[in-house]
């Protein structure tokens, strides 16, 4: 095994084990705002509050990570999560519980993954061959699928056994223990001249940023945004229906909620190594079937509202199929935009790329949280008619987008 090998390697690794604190504790936050609040708006509004450093610091952590050393800014993330979480832990112990403190925690760990994940992505062609990266981000995928689907059953478990506090205080362990494998990884790299400080270097390099998706790379600008639009929806459904629907509408217990989370993670996985055996079909020309895929998957999640009342588990197993097939076709869709940046972009621009095109995905995503929790609490059971509309205009965005993508 090579060198650039062992080092992928140890970043699957560690990435693994930060997915799985993170992934613990983003459960075990979202189960305790729903048991104190009970409130799809305040639920939402957390939600789309913690989305914001996303929009906002991406581009920012795609410059990092084309500028600084990615093993340091690895290394240094995790650390950073480490001593937020441990923070938490010692604030809830202490007494302090609120959901303005659990919100801000989640804010802050955003802000952190806006330099870890760029960070990531861009190292990969960095250790890899072009041949080698659609496989690679299919392994990263399927890695993040894996957490998710152990993560959410384990926390279920945990969040009765154990209790709130000690479960934050495990994620701090695990991102200690990531942070500590980060230290042994080595990634090629080449320092850059910060002329005029850092600062206006990083500035320079969020423009050049943008001049090159506007003028040299308008196809991945142009998918950017079409992918955007369709988030606007998909991301209130997955982060705010969801939950809420599971755990409050129907009012499924913690164990029944970490299940339909790793059943989403187990689609996720599933998909993840499909991507690998289909990359015939990871070419931007078949992003409008996706999304007509999505589209159809959102049906079920409708047909779920009439059958709440009927205290079976159909309407549960609706969703959590509905949201399956949803999850599916967007790794797919994760993995083919991954895989066309980092083969179509020079490496000179490829974290800086990375962050802005994040970023202008995850642009209309509070909004469309936020808008989720309003309509949740006023539709009641006419919620049914809403996730049709989202289905019929997903489909219609897909159509309007055949003739741009195949350009």
């Amino acid at each position: 095994m090579t060198r650039n090998q062992m080092s992928f390697h140890l970043i699957i690794v560690s990435q693994a084990i930060s997915m799985i604190g993170g992934t613990i504790l983003r459960f075990t936050i979202s189960l305790h705002v729903l048991d104190l609040t009970g409130s799809a708006e305040i639920f939402a509004t957390m939600v789309a509050v913690s989305f914001l450093p996303l929009i906002l610091f991406e581009p920012i952590g795609g410059a990092l990570a084309d500028r600084f050393s990615k093993k340091v800014l690895l290394v240094i993330s995790d650390s950073a999560n480490t001593i937020i979480v441990g923070v938490l832990a010692a604030l809830l112990f202490g007494g302090s519980e609120s959901v303005l403190l659990l919100g801000a925690a989640i804010a802050l760990l955003m802000l952190i993954s806006t330099c870890y994940f760029p960070t990531v992505a861009a190292s990969l062609p960095a250790l890899l061959s072009a041949e080698e990266l659609p496989k690679a981000n299919g392994t990263v995928q399927g890695i993040r699928a894996m957490a998710t689907i152990a993560s959410p059953m384990l926390a279920g478990f945990l969040f009765g056994a154990i209790g709130v506090i000690n479960l934050v205080a495990l994620c701090a362990v695990i991102y200690l223990i990531s942070a500590i494998l980060n230290i042994f990884i080595k990634i090629p790299h080449k320092p850059q001249k910060a002329e005029g400080g850092v600062l206006s270097a990083i500035a320079g390099d969020l423009k050049s940023g943008i001049s090159y998706l506007a003028k040299e790379n308008t196809k991945l600008l142009t998918l950017a945004l079409i992918v955007a639009a369709v988030s606007f929806f998909y991301q209130a459904l997955l982060t705010v229906t969801f939950p809420f629907m599971i755990r409050v509408h129907l009012g499924m217990s913690e164990q029944l909620f970490g299940v339909a989370n790793a059943a989403i993670g187990a689609s996720i996985l599933i998909a993840s190594f499909a991507a690998g055996k289909l990359k015939r079909f990871m070419q931007i020309k078949y992003l409008p079937k996706f999304f007509a895929v999505q589209a159809a998957a959102t049906v079920p999640i409708a047909l779920a509202m009439p059958l709440s009342a009927a205290g079976s588990l159909a309407p549960y197993l609706l969703l959590v199929f509905g949201f399956m097939a949803i999850l599916f076709i967007f790794t797919f869709i994760n993995i083919l935009a991954m895989t066309y940046m980092q083969t179509n972009v020079p490496p000179s621009m490829m974290g800086k790329t990375i962050g802005l095109v994040t970023s202008i995905v995850s642009l209309p995503a509070p909004a469309g949280q936020f808008a989720m929790g309003l309509l949740i609490e006023n539709l009641g059971e006419a919620q049914f008619a809403l996730y049709l509309a989202i289905a019929a205009a997903v489909l219609i965005l897909g159509l309007m987008s055949r003739k741009k993508l195949a350009e």
